[in-house]
């Protein structure tokens, strides 16, 4: 069975043990997010004396759900542990239904545990987008990713819900749409293109509105002013935003005119990808606020641009490996990331590069809108 043969990523017959047998990949993707939870909860563990920038901070939050927003909830989490600077917590009501939880668990406890959730979370999504599934294992190289799982970030979710999202879309619209909300109520910002990415499946849209708003009321429990709190907190944030490091290609020239210009080729680029890629570069293009975790979420699509670089050419292997590689974590190297991604996409470049090869498609199969209809 062609099933059953070993595939040759790097030109060389696998192992028995490693062929694309069905169970062999599916006890292979139990490993491989075995593996990852212990990772991501050794780092934690590890850490935890340090402290986690993020994690402390959801962790704060979430021990306080009711008053989240509250500067003293800060206060008493910097004097607990011995910290300076600004500390805020910026994120939506809905964030507190997935992060209540461990705010019931000491500290000690509740960091391993999410960082190694995540992580495994975050495999396991990408190990049914990425063949061979054995690839996967270059995410626990990945800087990006290894750095999304150091502070506690919620990354990991976001992106795990996203892959598993466009990994059923075609199959399970609704659940895809739900989905798609779980990940926009972690972090608006990481879904902002999403209705522009999933323009023409209405059921997919539908189900993330239908799921959207049923959290939203869901996370009332805590207070239905807290929808009122959040949108002053993020205008405090402002001013913290200009003091940290930050990827997004906005931040490389203080103008209106290079925002508009990047919004509009971020609009482009995800109306032309209309996959994970179109989703997360354009949504750096829009959003004023990314940091290196943000785009882990891309680490599984640098990784197929590798295993698939005899069809999808050279240059997308050569983009993946620069990404895999952590060069891309300044807003310069995030301009010429996405600048090159988008020229291959260009038919006719894309053609020429691939010699007479298939036309490159998404890392999705059967990604189209007309596929669902």
């Amino acid at each position: 069975h062609a099933a059953r043969r070993p595939w040759a990523m790097f030109g060389k017959p696998l192992p028995a043990w490693l062929a694309s047998d069905p169970r062999a990949e599916a006890r292979l993707r139990l490993a491989l997010s075995a593996l990852a939870f212990l990772i991501g909860a050794t780092i934690a563990a590890v850490r935890t004396r340090y402290g986690a920038a993020d994690f402390d901070v959801f962790w704060a939050a979430a021990r306080h759900p009711f008053t989240p927003y509250d500067p003293r909830v800060i206060a008493e989490l910097k004097a607990m542990m011995h910290i300076e600077g600004e500390w805020p917590f910026v994120y939506p009501p809905t964030f507190l239904l997935f992060a209540w939880p461990f705010g019931l668990m000491p500290l000690g406890l509740a960091y391993p545990l999410w960082a190694g959730l995540g992580m495994a979370l975050f495999v396991l999504a990408s190990s049914f987008m990425v063949r061979p599934v054995w690839a996967n294992a270059l995410l626990f190289l990945t800087p990006c990713v290894v750095f999304a799982v150091a502070p506690g970030q919620s990354t990991p979710f976001v992106g795990a819900a996203a892959i598993a999202a466009f990994n059923v879309v075609e199959r399970r619209p609704w659940l895809a749409g739900a989905l798609f909300a779980v990940a926009a109520c972690l972090k608006p910002q990481a879904m902002v293109l999403a209705p522009v990415v999933l323009w023409g499946r209405w059921r997919t849209l539908a189900g993330a509105v239908a799921a959207g708003l049923a959290l939203m009321a869901a996370s009332c429990v805590f207070g239905a002013d807290l929808w009122l709190q959040w949108p002053r907190t993020l205008v405090a944030f402002r001013d913290v935003m200009p003091t940290v490091s930050r990827v997004n290609p906005s931040a490389l020239i203080a103008s209106p005119v290079w925002a508009l210009a990047l919004a509009l080729f971020g609009l482009a680029l995800a109306w032309r990808s209309k996959d994970l890629f179109g989703l997360v570069a354009g949504g750096l293009c829009l959003t004023p606020y990314a940091h290196d975790y943000d785009l882990a979420p891309l680490a599984p699509v640098a990784i197929t641009w590798i295993a698939e670089r005899r069809r999808l050419g050279w240059g997308h292997a050569a983009l993946g490996g620069a990404f895999l590689a952590g060069l891309v974590r300044s807003p310069l190297a995030t301009t010429l990331f996405l600048a090159g991604a988008a020229i291959l996409k260009t038919p006719w470049l894309a053609g020429a590069m691939k010699k007479g090869a298939p036309v490159a498609r998404s890392p999705f199969p059967n990604s189209s809108p007309e596929a669902e209809a």
